[in-house]
C-alpha cells in the first residue's frame, strides 16, 4: 500500500513539475498565436468599424460569402497558387541541388558552404528591395546582363510588365529560400553512411540509382521539413512582393497575403480581411498535412 501510495505521488511531484517548466511556454503560446488567432476568427464573423473600437455587428457567415463569390478573391487565389508552385518546387530542388554539389570534395568547399548561409540569412525585406533594384528598368543589373549579352537591346522594366512581374517575384523568394533548403538537406546528407553509396556503387548502381534508392530515401524525413516550411513560407509570402511591386502591376503579383493587407490596412475592411487571413491559415496548414500525408506514404509503400 505504502509502496503504492509513494509511486502514486511521485507521479503527481513530476506532472506537477512538468506543468511548472512548461507553464512559460504555454503563456507565451497563448498570447502570441491562440488570443490572435481567436480573435482574427471572431472579427471574421463581424462587420467591425474601421476604427476597431469594437466587434460590431454579427455578420456570421456574410464575410465568407463575399470572399467566395469575388472575382478579386479566385484572381487572388490563382496568383497565389502559381506563386506558391513556383516557390516550392523550385526552392525545394535547387536547395537539394546545392546540397549535392556541396557534399562533395573540391577546393573551396568550405567558402562555398559559408557563401550558403548569406542569401538565408538576409531579410526577406531586404531580398525585396535588392531585387528591385536589380530588376530596374533604369539602372538595374538584370538589363545591363541581358544588354551585354545581346539578348535585348534595350532596359526593360520588367516590374511593370504583368508578364514578367510574377516571375521576377518567384525568382526573388527561390533565391533566399533554396539557401535555406540548401543548408537543411546538407545537414540531412552528412549523417548518410559512406557504406550505403559503396555498397550501391558495388552493385553497379548508376548516379541516377544511388540517388533514387539511396539518397532521397535517406532525406525523406528531411525532405518532409523542408516541403512543409516551404508550403508554408510560399503562403504567408509577403515581404518580398510587397517591396518588389506591393501586388501589381494591376493584381498580377497580387497573393492573398497582399490582398489581406489592402483589406485591414487601405480599405479598411476588417472583417474581410480577417476572415481572409483564416482562409489562408486553413490553407497553409492544409497543405502542410497533406504534403506530411503524402510523403511519408510514400515511405511506406517503399
Amino acid at each position: 500500500m505504502s509502496s503504492s501510495f509513494s509511486n502514486g505521488s511521485l507521479a503527481r511531484a513530476d506532472a506537477w513539475f512538468g506543468m511548472k517548466m512548461s507553464a512559460v511556454a504555454a503563456i507565451m503560446m497563448a498570447v502570441l498565436l491562440i488570443i490572435p488567432s481567436a480573435l482574427t476568427i471572431i472579427y471574421s464573423l463581424h462587420n467591425v468599424p474601421a476604427n476597431g473600437s469594437s466587434f460590431g455587428e454579427f455578420v456570421g457567415f456574410r464575410n465568407y460569402e463575399i470572399i467566395f463569390t469575388s472575382n478579386v478573391f479566385w484572381r487572388s487565389v490563382w496568383v497565389t497558387v502559381v506563386f506558391s508552385v513556383g516557390f516550392v518546387v523550385l526552392s525545394t530542388l535547387f536547395g537539394l541541388a546545392m546540397a549535392l554539389l556541396l557534399n562533395q570534395e573540391f577546393l573551396g568547399r568550405g567558402l562555398a558552404r559559408g557563401l550558403l548561409i548569406i542569401p538565408w540569412a538576409t531579410p526577406w525585406l531586404v531580398i525585396g528591395i535588392l531585387w528591385k533594384w536589380y530588376a530596374d528598368g533604369s539602372v538595374g543589373g538584370l538589363n545591363a546582363l541581358l544588354v551585354g549579352l545581346g539578348i535585348t537591346g534595350e532596359y526593360q522594366n520588367f516590374l511593370s510588365d504583368p508578364n514578367s512581374a510574377l516571375l521576377l517575384a518567384i525568382t526573388a523568394a527561390v533565391w533566399r529560400q533554396a539557401s535555406f533548403a540548401g543548408i537543411l538537406l546538407l545537414a540531412g546528407l552528412q549523417t548518410l553512411p559512406g557504406e550505403l553509396y559503396e555498397a550501391a556503387e558495388l552493385d553497379g548502381a548508376n548516379w541516377w540509382q544511388r540517388l533514387n534508392n539511396v539518397t532521397i530515401p535517406w532525406l525523406r524525413p528531411v525532405l518532409v521539413t523542408v516541403t512543409v516550411l516551404n508550403i508554408i513560407y510560399a503562403f504567408l509570402q509577403f515581404d518580398v512582393i510587397f517591396a518588389m511591386t506591393q501586388g501589381g502591376p494591376g493584381d498580377a503579383t497580387q497573393v492573398l497575403s497582399i490582398l489581406i493587407y489592402r483589406q485591414l490596412f487601405v480599405v479598411t475592411q476588417i472583417g474581410l480581411g480577417s476572415a481572409l487571413a483564416v482562409v489562408l491559415g486553413l490553407a497553409a496548414l492544409i497543405g502542410g498535412l497533406v504534403t506530411v500525408k503524402v510523403l511519408y506514404r510514400g515511405k511506406a509503400a517503399n
